[in-house]
């Protein structure tokens, strides 16, 4: 690590997002914790090493997320990294046969909402506070349900919105007018969360590998999909 980053972390009060907080923070970061429920953050923050700052944020809703720019502007000024972590699953995940055409309008927009349109009205609103000097990043959660390479069945919601996410992260990546600006797209993996469930494959202590990668290592990735510290397909 080459030094302390300022680091935002979105949805960071349970699952992937505070398991990054503990991990970044152990490895010496200051870590900005964002959740929609303020409470439910401060309790969460009690979890993560030194004192990290907790700020309620709500993606989907532009008042908040003006709110919470306008308390970066002038309480923090600069921020080295970025991660994109809130998102959910609003599709039937018990759903034997998930077809795309079944799903409701409802649950594609909130999930558009949430996984995608949340993600890019707030980096928009937060790219003005990036350290203009040193080495930035913008790390997107995705999944490789997202992945167009691999588009399975079911929870068609969640993979199209996730897919948008992948998207915008090559397309943001590839047309920033700015060498120090690296986007990235993350994809944890299966991981025992409460969105993932009890029989995922993976710890969520080993859902952190690629954003330690990413902001310890510095590795000259851009618009790319990572899973731990491998390229893995779009």
């Amino acid at each position: 690590m080459k030094k302390p980053k300022t680091i935002i972390i979105t949805g960071a009060n349970r699952g992937i997002g505070l398991q990054a907080a503990r991990d970044l923070a152990s490895d010496g970061h200051m870590i900005i914790m964002t959740s929609r429920d303020l409470k439910k953050g401060v309790e969460a923050s009690k979890e993560v090493p030194g004192e990290p700052i907790v700020h309620q944020l709500d993606v989907t809703d532009s008042k908040s997320i003006k709110d919470f720019a306008k308390f970066i502007e002038e309480d923090v000024n600069r921020i080295d990294v970025l991660i994109n972590n809130a998102g959910s699953v609003f599709d039937d995940m018990a759903a034997t046969t998930n077809q795309p055409l079944d799903t409701s309008m409802e649950v594609l927009r909130k999930s558009f909402d949430l996984n995608f349109f949340g993600v890019y009205e707030l980096t928009k609103s937060l790219l003005p506070f990036f350290d203009p000097e040193g080495r930035t990043d913008v790390i997107n959660i995705s999944s490789g349900m997202g992945s167009l390479t691999d588009m399975g069945g079911g929870v068609p919601a969640y993979r199209f919105s996730k897919a948008a996410l992948n998207a915008f992260t090559v397309y943001l990546g590839n047309n920033m007018n700015s060498k120090n600006l690296f986007v990235n797209s993350v994809c944890p993996g299966w991981v025992r969360t409460d969105l993932g469930g009890p029989n995922a494959s993976r710890d969520v202590k080993d859902s952190t590998q690629a954003l330690r990668y990413i902001i310890n290592e510095e590795p000259d990735h851009n618009s790319q999909f990572l899973r731990d510290k491998e390229i893995i397909d779009f």
